[in-house]
């Protein structure tokens, strides 16, 4: 049984720090990571990756609107050839924009709602010929920042960046904040609160997405500051679940809201059979 076992994610949420998070339901054919809420003509919607563990195992966008106290069904927002993740969503001028986590296309780039929920352009390319993961704004003071982590695909280590706009529209190039594993890569929007700033990020020292951490931001630019003020360990979470909690590494909120994800494992016969699918397909497709 233990060969059958996969990690999975799954999203909880809160309206009161006194309450336990409860979860979100997985969609049948997905688990549910990197949660994101947005307020958009008048409803509240969470935005999350959707990884496909039944079929092409890739990761797309889905969406779920925020009613009555409760979410509803998951719905695709937006599919492409490249795994999605981390879907970055923010409102301008009325209008619903997005930044997912797209590595496998080498950019970092701006969508631009067209027609509710799946119908997007790309409005803006930040950065190319990168392979950016995590992409994270901050607008302070007139000025606009953005944080984001490159990733060394050997293990969970990797670089946190930070860059700011320019009179110009472009972007400097990001410089290093930190290599750290606990905490380095975003995982989350900025926080305000009481007129101070928190960057909140994952820890994965050990393992991927073991823990959340929260860091007062001191100075931005040109010399970046910051101090832990606060780490979170699935331990410390209260949620209605009774698998064991392994991992959290995304936190967001809007108004009262907030969302996290959590990872446990699964028993998952229908994900082995579509892993030795895949597997074959893989093979096939390189077979002479």
């Amino acid at each position: 049984m233990n060969k059958l076992r996969y990690m999975h994610w799954q999203i909880a949420y809160r309206t009161s720090r006194d309450e336990p998070f409860r979860l979100v339901e997985n969609p049948g054919y997905a688990w549910a990571a990197d949660p994101f809420l947005v307020e958009y003509q008048g409803k509240t919607y969470l935005f999350a990756e959707l990884f496909l563990y039944r079929s092409e195992r890739n990761g797309v966008i889905g969406y779920c609107a925020y009613e009555n106290g409760r979410f509803g069904k998951w719905q695709v927002a937006m599919d492409e050839h490249w795994h999605l993740s981390y879907p970055n969503v923010y409102t301008k001028d009325g209008e619903l924009f997005m930044c997912p986590e797209s590595w496998q296309k080498n950019e970092v780039g701006i969508y631009r709602l067209l027609e509710f929920p799946d119908k997007w352009e790309q409005v803006e390319c930040l950065f190319s010929n990168v392979r950016y993961v995590d992409t994270t704004f901050l607008e302070q003071e007139k000025e606009q920042y953005l944080f984001t982590f490159a990733p060394t695909f050997s293990g969970d280590d990797g670089s946190l960046l930070l860059s700011q706009k320019q009179a110009d529209g472009t972007w400097t190039s990001p410089i290093v904040l930190s290599e750290d594993r606990s905490l380095a890569r975003p995982g989350g929007n900025i926080l305000r609160q009481d007129g101070k700033l928190f960057r909140v990020s994952q820890n994965s020292l050990h393992s991927y997405g073991e823990g959340l951490v929260f860091s007062q931001i001191d100075s931005l630019w040109p010399h970046y500051q910051e101090h832990v003020v606060k780490r979170i360990a699935p331990a410390d979470l209260q949620i209605e679940m009774k698998r064991e909690i392994l991992g959290v590494h995304t936190y967001n909120r809007c108004g009262d809201l907030e969302v996290i994800d959590v990872k446990y494992y699964e028993p998952s016969f229908g994900e082995y059979l579509a892993a030795r699918r895949t597997h074959k397909v893989f093979l096939n497709k390189y077979e002479e």
